[in-house]
């Protein structure tokens, strides 16, 4: 009876040994289980992280190669203009060159950077340089101010040569109180246009991207909307010149067809 009760114990411990150790492998198979799919989790999250990076880090790099690009083309404006004074094209040459180099050093960091919270304030820095805001409409406005005070100190000289017309004119008997009249309007006008232009280039060029909004939204506007006006008497000046021209044109024509009709007559009589 002993002996019975100890080989069915020794068959018992056999059984439940190879039960055990599979459970212990269920275990462990479980385990590792859970953890290769956290890995593949993890990976895939990672992947996430990466590809919004990347694509975050495109778009940033696009914007600043297209400021790149509108600073390129008013440096491009500034060199094809002959209007400009050297003191204005170069005030504006360093800003641009500045402005360059900043983008550039911020594409760099944009590049380097490896995380969202690196990355955020990079691209945030881009608007603060302004150049739609600050840099074109300055620069602009900086050209088209000399190019008009050229315009109207060579519409002056266009008023010089009238007026020596008109005195000739005068002195040769004819009757020009027209003439007189419309280069006063023109001289008007080219004094008006050239006083509202010239300033608008000192007003406008020593604006800086901090500058925005105040005070540089208010100056800007200012500065257009001198220029405006300065164009409007400029060319009612370019106006009036041609009404002289005109008008000189036309007492000469009836002199000559009035010293014609009189050689007809004289022909005939005889």
């Amino acid at each position: 009876m002993h002996r019975r009760i100890t080989i069915l114990a020794l068959v018992m411990a056999l059984v439940a040994v190879p039960t055990a150790a599979l459970a212990l492998d269920d275990d462990v198979t479980t385990t590792e289980t859970d953890r290769a799919s956290t890995d593949v989790a993890s990976d895939a999250e990672t992947d996430r992280h990466r590809d919004r990076l990347d694509r975050l880090k495109k778009r940033a790099l696009e914007a600043i190669d297209r400021q790149l690009e509108v600073l390129g083309k008013l440096l491009n404006a500034i060199d094809e203009n002959r209007f400009i004074t050297p003191g204005h094209a170069g005030r504006l040459q360093g800003d641009i060159h500045n402005a360059q180099a900043g983008l550039n050093n911020l594409a760099r960091q944009i590049e380097a950077a490896t995380t969202l919270e690196e990355l955020r304030p990079l691209i945030e820095a881009i608007p603060g340089f302004q150049i739609g805001h600050v840099m074109v409409p300055k620069t602009h406005q900086v050209i088209v101010s000399d190019a008009m005070v050229a315009g109207a100190g060579k519409l002056e000289q266009f008023a010089d040569r009238l007026e020596e017309v008109i005195a000739r004119f005068e002195e040769a008997g004819y009757d020009v109180d027209e003439a007189w009249r419309l280069l006063e309007a023109m001289e008007d006008h080219i004094a008006a246009g050239a006083s509202l232009a010239d300033p608008v280039a000192e007003n406008v060029i020593g604006l800086q991207p901090e500058d925005w909004p105040d005070p540089a939204q208010g100056i800007l506007a200012a500065g257009r909307a001198d220029l405006e006006e300065a164009g409007e008497n400029l060319r009612a000046a370019h106006g009036n010149g041609k009404d002289i021209v005109e008008f000189l044109r036309g007492l000469h024509d009836a002199t000559d067809v009035a010293t014609t009709d009189a050689a007809g007559s004289d022909a005939a009589g005889s």
